[in-house]
Parts: C-alpha cells; structure tokens; sequence
C-alpha cells in the first residue's frame, strides 16, 4: 500500500508526459514511420513503453474494466488462430509477422483503460486531439499554398516526401495536392469542433479544418465529411419537423439528388477507375479462394492474394480473407457496443433528467467515420484506427462516472 502511494504521488507528473506524448505521437504521426532510432521507430518505442507502464501499474493493483477484459481475451483467441491458421497456410514469414506487429496494437487497450481514468482525462484525450487536428490543418493549407504557387520546386519536395524510410506515408495528387496518413485524425477531430458551440473563433477553425480536407482531393475523405455532415443537419431538420409528407418528400428528393450528385462529384475528383478495377480483382481472388474452412476463420494472417499479397484497400475484404467471419463479427460487435452504450446514456441521462451531459456526438460520428472509411483504406486494424476506438470504447465505459465528477468538479489524479 506504501509503495503504491509513493509511486503514484511521485509518478504522476511524467506518466502525465508519457501519455501526452504517446498521444500525440499516434495523433501527429501518421503510420508511425517518420521518426527512426536504431532498429525501432518512436511509435514502437512508446508501444514497449506503455506496455511496461501497464506492467507496473496492474502489478501495484489497478484494475481494469470488464469490457476490456473481455475484448482482450475475445482478441487474444482470435488473434493466436490467424497466427496458427498462417502457419499452416503460408511459408512467407515476414508477410506473417508484418501482420501480426501491425494487429498487436490491440494489446495496449488496457493502458488506455487505465490511463483515462477520470473526466479530466477526458478533456486532456479531446484537447490533445482538437491541436492536432488544428495543427495539421493550418500546416497542410500552408504546404498546399507552397506547392500550388511553385514556392519551392514540386521535385524537391516530392524527393523530400518521398524517402523510402517513410513508406508511402504521403501521397501527391498530381502536383496539386497531398494526402497524409496522420489526415485520418485531422477528419475524426473535424466533428469534434463541429459539435463544440458555434462562435466566431471556432467557426474559424472549423471552416480551416474543412477547406484542408477539401484540398487533400481524397475522394473517401470528402465523401466521408460531406456525408456524415448533411446527415446530422438531415436529421435535425426532420426531427425538427414531425411532419410525416414533408419528411417523406426531403428524404425521397436527398435520395434522388445523391444518386444524381455523388457520381458527378466523384468524377471532379479525378479518373479513379484503374484503383476501383483493382479492388474489383480483390473482390474476385478473395472469393475465389474461399473454402468451408476459410468462411469461417479464414486463411491466417500472412495470407494475401496474388494481386495484393500483403494488405488490401478494403479492410473488411482483408479481415474475413485473413479471419473469416469470425474477425468481421468481431470487429463490428466493437461498434454495436460503442453504440448501444451511447445510446444507454442517452436513457440514463434522461431518467436522471441530467440536463448537462457529456456530448457523445463526436465520438460516435468519428468512429462511423472511421468505419467507413476502412471500406477504402485499410485504417481499423491498425494504430491510427485503433487508437481512436480504444478511446472511445474506454470513455464510453466510463461515461456515467465521468458525467457525475463533470457535474460536481471532482477530477481526479492518475
């Protein structure tokens, strides 16, 4: 008990540190590839890190939540049967364990359990993530207005961008445009100042953060924004008006002009039709290589297909390839769960008559996004993906205990 007291009063402060840099890094950082030492990136050096800190701390008696318990162990049995399933399927070893390491950032789920603890925490998760999504924002406007004005010469900034240590962490757009990894968070924040009250400084903000989206001219991204934005404003609009002609009428008319405006937007876009012909051929050898065995749990991790042997575009095509239907249910029982514990606030909140609850909106609104967006990139299963779900997932948890200390300002320390 002694020895607890004094490492949580005399740790405090630099776990404090070492989790907003662990943030950060995920937030800021892409893929993980962009900073090296030795034979480990920064990423995988925090990842040892965090498990270590996890180590100590569940050795000095912290718990963590049922929830995670269960998705851990859910995980882990699911997690050694690709592993064996590959072994058995596959004599390419490095496609195996480059599977395995990307996957095992699952592992760290318990750190964040343990380390948001409390509604400051909470605030400190949002704040840490509304900077970065800022930040990218503000810098990628500058790159755009450089590369677009020839400031500097398009060669030296592609040489510059492209080194093979990066791997493929940024992608250019002709010369007009850049996409970014780490542009993943730069969308999930956008609903966080989205939702936040209007104002003149944080219509600003959001006003930057859309127009930096825009011009990345990633087709999923833009979609994605626009989509899940008309969407909300859709459903105010309707719930807002209970007349049932009337919200027959706007939901038949947006029908009909999506199926009209979506395909001309996408052609703005660019000529995308050679990557959608190879998630076709994707589509086709994953079908083909189907087996009783394979519906089921799948071929393994290390198990690709001839034209995409590592991973492929569309996670979920990847998952069932890999994990059969059980790594789909999986995977999407994560979101039901994160759904329906919203949705149990919602009631809590409103038989308590709570009439300052926690805003859920921009998590649940960033983890539909980052579902979705998995059907054009494969973002889920690795850091960036989970990250955000393992916050919300913990926060969601944790939302009746987080909203009484909000409502009578107890906060407490790690």
């Amino acid at each position: 008990m002694r020895l607890s007291r004094k490492f949580k009063i005399g740790s405090a402060s630099i776990t404090a540190l070492f989790f907003t840099i662990f943030l950060l890094e995920l937030f800021l950082g892409g893929a993980g590839r962009l900073i090296t030492f030795g034979p480990l990136t920064l990423r995988m050096y925090l990842y040892i890190g965090g498990l270590m800190l996890l180590a100590l701390y569940m050795f000095l008696g912290k718990s963590i939540t049922y929830s995670t318990a269960v998705l851990l162990g859910t995980f882990l049995a699911l997690f050694v049967l690709a592993i064996v399933r590959g072994l058995f399927n596959t004599d390419d070893n490095l496609r195996l364990f480059a599977d395995v390491k990307m996957i095992s950032f699952f592992f760290i789920l318990p750190f964040f359990d343990i380390m948001i603890n409390d509604y400051s925490k909470l605030q400190k998760v949002v704040r840490l993530l509304k900077f970065a999504t800022l930040f990218m924002a503000v810098a990628y406007l500058i790159f755009f207005v450089v590369l677009n004005l020839r400031l500097i010469p398009f060669l030296t900034i592609y040489s510059a961008m492209s080194k093979p240590e990066y791997f493929d962490e940024f992608g250019f757009r002709g010369e007009t445009a850049m996409i970014y990894k780490g542009f993943i968070f730069m969308c999930i924040g956008y609903f966080f100042f989205f939702f936040e009250k209007w104002g003149r400084a944080n219509g600003l903000k959001l006003l930057l953060i859309f127009l930096a989206i825009v011009l990345t001219l990633a087709r999923a991204y833009i979609l994605l924004i626009f989509g899940l934005t008309f969407f909300y404003l859709l459903y105010r609009f309707l719930v807002a008006r209970k007349n049932r002609i009337l919200n027959m009428f706007v939901i038949s008319a947006v029908i009909v002009g999506a199926v009209i405006l979506v395909p001309m937007a996408l052609e703005l876009l660019g000529d995308k039709s050679i990557s959608d012909s190879i998630r076709f051929v994707q589509l086709q050898q994953v079908a083909d290589m189907v087996n009783p065995i394979s519906l089921f749990i799948g071929h393994g991790f290390g198990v690709g297909v001839p034209i995409r042997p590592g991973h492929m575009e569309i996670m979920y095509l990847e998952i069932f390839h890999k994990q059969g239907i059980l790594g789909l249910i999986f995977w999407f029982a994560i979101l039901g769960y994160i759904y329906l514990k919203a949705h149990n606030y919602r009631m809590y909140c409103k038989e308590k008559k709570i009439g300052n609850p926690i805003d859920t909106r921009p998590f649940l609104y960033g983890v539909t996004f980052l579902y979705l967006q998995s059907l054009f990139n494969p973002y889920l299963t690795n850091s960036m993906g989970m990250t955000f779900l393992f916050i919300t997932l913990v926060i969601f948890e944790k939302l009746k205990k987080f909203n009484e200390q909000k409502n009578i300002g107890l906060h407490g320390n790690v």
